[in-house]
């Protein structure tokens, strides 16, 4: 019996130091991949949120205003801002003064004291940083007429004049601050528009009603089209021809995001098999 007490039953130093090594190897692997992933699925859920929001004011002015592309398009810019902020949550200008520079110098002022960096990708604002570059490709910004808003989520509202599209940073001044990852482009559309950029279905704009729908910011800033306006051919629409709609709808951020509530593979927007292993954010977003 005095043996058996004897015995020791520790674990020696260089064990213990090989379990701990163990730990912070695993550790150092897992934790950021977890941080990673949260980070994607806030940017997911954020951008679900936002969407949604848009997609119900375009069916709410389809019903109260008539159609919603037509209605944006023809009424005073100034109202159809105001008309469509009234509809967000504690929507409200962040300043009343319109125009290219002012838009452009309160975006860089927010971003600033919001901690992020207006940048790394085409959305620069303060590449040039002087008031006379303010304009420049370097410098410039898809939507940047009219009002900057702030919503009660923190969100960045701005619009651009000539095709009334509507630009939001779903995350606020927070990074990383890019296109088509936490900025975003929607733009007004009526049915006609509707049948021919959406569904390429022209000879049956019948079946379509307005919608706001999203577009690839990024192309439409890259290739300065934000001025692009549709044209008409033979009295009716005509897609291509350099309009800011040619990158309209823009479908990506839902394209590789399977569906919330299923693990099993379902069909993105383009009707590829997904799971919830994919996801447009973790997939394309470079954190470091």
């Amino acid at each position: 019996m005095a043996k058996f007490f004897d015995k020791k039953h520790g674990f020696t130093l260089a064990e213990i130091l090989v379990v701990l090594g163990l730990i912070g190897t695993i550790s150092a692997i897992t934790i950021p991949n977890l941080a990673y992933n949260y980070r994607a699925k806030v940017l997911e859920e954020q951008y679900r949120s936002t969407y949604s929001e848009i997609k119900e004011i375009g069916s709410y002015i389809n019903y109260d205003k008539g159609d919603v592309g037509i209605y944006a398009n023809k009424t005073d810019f100034g109202t159809w801002q105001s008309e469509f902020m009234s509809k967000i949550n504690g929507g409200n200008r962040l300043g009343e003064n319109a125009g290219v520079y002012n838009i452009v110098r309160q975006l860089m002022d927010f971003y600033k004291q919001g901690g992020g960096s207006p940048g790394p990708y085409h959305f620069n604002l303060g590449a040039n940083n002087q008031p006379e570059h303010v304009g420049t490709a370097a410098s410039n910004y898809l939507c940047d007429n009219g009002q900057l808003w702030i919503d009660s989520k923190g969100r960045i509202w701005t619009f651009n004049l000539e095709n009334r599209i509507i630009c939001v940073d779903i995350n606020g001044s927070a990074n990383p601050n890019r296109y088509n990852i936490d900025i975003f482009a929607f733009a007004p559309m009526s049915a006609e528009m509707v049948a021919i950029w959406v569904y390429d279905d022209p000879d049956n704009v019948d079946n379509y009603s307005g919608q706001i729908v999203p577009c690839d910011i990024d192309k439409m800033h890259r290739n300065g089209l934000g001025n692009g306006i549709p044209n008409k051919d033979a009295g009716t629409f005509r897609r291509g021809g350099g309009s800011a709609l040619d990158y309209c709808p823009f479908f990506e951020p839902m394209e590789n995001v399977a569906a919330i509530n299923s693990s099993r593979p379902g069909k993105s927007a383009r009707n590829r098999d997904v799971t919830r292993a994919n996801n447009y954010w973790k997939d394309y977003i470079n954190y470091k």
